[in-house]
Parts: structure tokens; sequence; C-alpha cells
């Protein structure tokens, strides 16, 4: 009996006769310290790296605070209040306030989005804003070699106090995400994130769960430095999704506590490959975030095993993405098009006028496709998906499962029960596109 966590509870299934489960990559749930208004407040009252938020703060304050979006897990509506309340007992009004969606490249929130990710009453209270990337307005912070100049969210740069929220958690390819990601992609500029992401993303080091030397967490931090933030706030999940710290301070001292603390928490060290992989997405049921679980499930299979991935998403992906991966992809002796790999060396978008991490997940996509036998497995909305990348669709684990086993074979798997926040330790070098 395998078990697969999922929003709505476990998914719980008998692997075939001959399957045997050789790593389960998983860690058990963190103890709670305490409700999570009383666990804020205590990091604010011992700031890492950086002095209180109050002493920051004076009565005629500007004041920004970035949230992450709706592709990401963070108890904003939970947060604010108290965060809003030590603002204002330093008589700081309200229409010094402004809420800025760190929506990167992704799409801007909608009303009802904002007031379910904020709460009614702070979305209605306070003047609130999702970041454009390619607004006309940004603010040139400095330049860096290979990126030119870079700007970030005018509100956020001409506050007087500037604010981050978010949570620490496996990024597939930042090694973590939260901190400094929180400012880079969140209120950067279109042009740097492209560049970044494309000139970055393809390192053997730029992978989940990877901290040092890795390009793509080091050119993010480079950048976000940029921006001189104030103070940051950032959870700390578990295996499950649940909030069991909070850390508070100086954005990159509290960054890498919360690197050592999630290394704890959700790394798992995994010494050998399977001949298959078992991976729920969990926590991701949104778009292309599905694709976050891809990383780690490749990086413990063998090349040319079985990867099957369980997922909640509901709704179909665009179609451009997927006429996309139908021209991008390569023939049998390459992963993409070879005028596409070209687009990448020089780093260009392989999808024009779109977010980049649809860019992003189309290379994930097309490697691990061609890489391993996948299977997407659940609502029948990933029928297209799949066709797209010739891969396997099936509606339910069991039914996948079966006939994985009609092959015969004896096989070794690994389970991976939240593919979006367990991440693997591997020694041995792992690369994307070879």
């Amino acid at each position: 009996m395998i078990k697969l966590l999922l929003k709505k509870g476990e998914l719980q299934v008998h692997l075939p006769s001959g399957w045997e489960v050789k790593h389960t990559i998983f860690k058990e749930a963190q103890p709670v310290r305490s409700g999570l208004q009383e666990t804020m407040m205590q990091a604010l009252s011992k700031p890492i790296g950086s002095p209180k938020l109050e002493e920051l703060l004076k009565p005629a304050s500007k004041v920004a605070i970035v949230v992450d979006d709706l592709t990401r897990h963070t108890p904003i509506s939970d947060l604010l209040p108290g965060l809003l309340e030590v603002i204002e007992s330093k008589g700081v009004p309200k229409g010094n306030v402004t809420i800025v969606i760190g929506t990167g490249t992704h799409r801007p929130m909608d009303q009802k989005e904002i007031e379910a990710r904020l709460g009614e009453g702070v979305a209605q209270a306070y003047r609130v804003e999702n970041h454009d990337a390619r607004s006309k307005d940004l603010v040139v912070m400095g330049e860096l070699p290979g990126y030119g100049k870079i700007s970030f969210n005018a509100t956020v740069m001409k506050a007087d106090v500037k604010i981050t929220v978010g949570t620490i958690i496996p990024h597939v390819h930042n090694g973590f995400g939260g901190g400094p990601k929180n400012i880079m992609p969140a209120i950067c500029n279109f042009d740097t994130v492209r560049k970044h992401h494309l000139k970055t993303a393809l390192h053997a080091r730029a992978r989940v769960g990877v901290a040092d030397s890795n390009p793509f967490l080091d050119d993010v931090t480079a950048i976000a430095r940029l921006a001189r933030m104030s103070f940051s706030v950032q959870c700390l999940n578990d295996s499950f999704g649940n909030v069991y710290d909070i850390l508070a301070g100086d954005v990159f001292d509290v960054f890498q506590a919360g690197i050592r603390r999630q290394s704890q928490a959700l790394g798992v060290a995994v010494s050998s490959k399977t001949d298959a992989t078992i991976v729920s997405a969990f926590p991701y049921d949104e778009g292309v975030q599905i694709m976050k679980s891809f990383m780690p499930s490749a990086m413990v299979t063998k090349l040319g095993g079985s990867i099957l991935v369980v997922t909640e998403l509901q709704e179909p992906l665009p179609a451009f993405f997927l006429d996309s991966i139908r021209k991008i992809k390569g023939d049998d002796a390459c992963v993409i098009d070879p005028a596409a790999a070209d687009k990448l060396s020089r780093c260009e978008p392989l999808i024009e006028g779109v977010g980049v991490d649809f860019n992003m997940a189309l290379i994930l996509v097309l490697a691990v496709a061609k890489k391993f036998n996948l299977s997407l497995i659940g609502h029948e909305v990933l029928q297209d998906l799949a066709k797209a990348m010739e891969c396997n669709w099936y509606p339910d684990l069991n039914t996948a499962l079966q006939k994985e086993s009609k092959k015969g074979e004896k096989k070794t798997v690994s389970v991976i029960p939240a593919g979006g926040y367990i991440f693997p330790i591997i020694s041995e070098p792992f690369e994307l596109l070879e």
C-alpha cells in the first residue's frame, strides 16, 4: 500500500505484484508552535539580521507590502491583519499603505481573487495593485553584467518601508522559493526575468533543494539586492503544507535561516534511482505549476523509466501552450527542435509574448517527456496535454498501474507523496537538457 497526498485527503493504492518500493521520499509533519498570528508576532519580536519592524516605521512612512500571488500557498489573509496592526500601531495611516501582488510575469489577479487572497476586509480597506512587469513606470535600481538596467515596481521602490511576505519552500530551479524570489521575479521587469530564467535554468545545479553554487539562485539574489527591501516575513511549510514556523527580519538572512530549516524538514537523501516513480503534484493544482513535480521525479528515476504523475488539475491548459509543445518537441534524436535549442542558447523565449513561467514549463515538459515514460493521471482535461506531449493519460492511478504492470516486469519504485514540497537529495549530477 502506498499513500499520496491530495488537497482533498489521501490517495491509497496497492502496487502490482513484483513492484517494490525502494524509496518513500517524504518527511513527517513538523510540530506546529502555535496559531499563525501568535507565531508571526513572536517572529516580529525577534527579527533575524534586522531591527524590529516597529523601529523602521514612522507615522509619515509610506509602506509597501509585497505578497505572493495565487500560484503560491502562503496564508496571506491570515498574516496581513497582524502585520497591518503593527504598522498602524506606529501611527501610519491606512492611506500610506499599499499592498502589491508580486505576480512576476504571471497574469494579474482579479478583484474576487484579491479578496480571497488578502481577506475581503483588507482588500477593501487598503490600496491594492497587481505588479505589471511591462509597465513603463518601473524604477531602475541598478545594472548587472549580462542583464543591463534592472527595474522594479514603482510603488514599492518609492516606499519608505518595503516589506515582503512569502513562504520558503523547495523550488524547481531556484533551490528554494520565497525570500529573494518575492522580489525577483515578483516585482521585477519582464526582460530581466526572461533573461535570467532562460540563461540559468538549464545549469546542472539549478535544481530543487540546491542552494550552493546554484547560478539561478545566485543571480536572483544579486538582482533582488538592488531593490533594497526593508523587511521580510517568511512562512515555513512542512510536507503537508502546514505552516510550522514563521521567520522575520532581513530578506537574505531570513532566507538563509529558512533554507537550513527546510533542508532538514523537507529534504530526503536518495542513494539510487529506481525503475519507476509515482508522484503527487500536491499542493500544485493550477496550470503549468503542476509540472514542478516533474523535476524531483526525474532526479530519482532511471533514464527510460516510468514517471506517474497524479494531479488534481481541473482546468485545461491554454491552447497556445499545447501548440508550442507540438511545434518545438524534437525527433527521436533530440529533446527539442534544433531551431528551438538555438533560441535557448541565445536566451530567447520559446513562446513569445507570454509569461516566463510558460517557457520554463515547456522546457521541463519536453525534457521529461523525451527521457522517461511519462503518465499523467487525473481529470480528463489532461488528455490534450498528454496528446501534445505524446505521453500516457489515465483517469486514475489504479488504471495506470494495471496498464504498466501488464508488461510483466519487476520494478523498483520511488514514491513522492508531495512533489511540490518534498525534494530528493542526490549526489550525482543532473541535467534537464544535455
